[in-house]
């Protein structure tokens, strides 16, 4: 078989596609959800646009995804565990609890917080996928779970430094915090103003061990 030869005589290589690596596949597919989910809501952008938004078909799609709920909880997943790692950093270097209620406040103000209102997801839309999908509703609280454990920790670091109050229950007050996060997007769902930055500020202030307390 003779083999093609281009205007200078030379041989044309045969070329021989390389596929793209799966796993950057189902990440960018993840990315574009995420940034779609954040201008559209959860309900807005169908499986077609998050495909061709991340520049693939939607059978590539399904390649990674059994359907929309598994790839909310992937997004959910991936999504979660960053802001948690980044906002909820173990250990006594990153600030403590103090220094989580300004990356909170932070994140929230800038939309790295996808639940508050820069963010652009809309709680009540992720509340109604958990409702009905159990799956995904065990993703959420899984969540949820991390991070009451990651406060727990804080709190707890907190009591050690001298910090924070001695009279609280570490596991309690991190269950409080979780609650009043919730709320508060809850509010901003429904168009309520609420200004983050005094009220953690308060919140801080309810949790500090009084200045000379033992």
């Amino acid at each position: 078989m003779k083999t093609r030869a281009n205007r200078t005589g030379r041989t044309k290589p045969k070329l021989t596609p390389v596929p793209r690596d799966k796993e950057a596949t189902r990440d960018a597919l993840i990315a574009a959800g995420m940034e779609l989910f954040a201008k559209d809501g959860l309900d807005g952008p169908s499986l077609d646009e998050i495909s061709a938004h991340a520049g693939f078909t939607r059978g590539a799609f399904y390649v990674h995804f059994a359907d929309r709920d598994d790839f909310l909880a992937a997004v959910m997943d991936h999504v979660g565990q960053e802001i948690v790692d980044e906002l909820l950093v173990a250990g006594g270097g990153a600030g403590g609890l103090v220094g989580a209620m300004q990356r909170f406040v932070a994140a929230s103000a800038s939309g790295k917080y996808p639940l508050m209102p820069a963010g652009g997801i809309r709680p009540h839309q992720l509340l109604e996928a958990c409702a009905r999908s159990k799956p995904l509703r065990e993703r959420y609280l899984r969540l949820v779970d991390m991070s009451v454990a990651r406060i727990r920790e804080l709190v707890q670091q907190g009591q050690t430094d001298g910090v924070v109050r001695t009279d609280v229950e570490p596991a309690s007050t991190a269950t409080m915090v979780i609650a009043l996060v919730v709320g508060l997007q809850t509010l901003a769902d429904l168009g309520v103003p609420v200004a983050l930055g005094p009220l953690a500020a308060d919140m801080l202030r309810l949790m500090s061990r009084p200045s000379g307390a033992r």
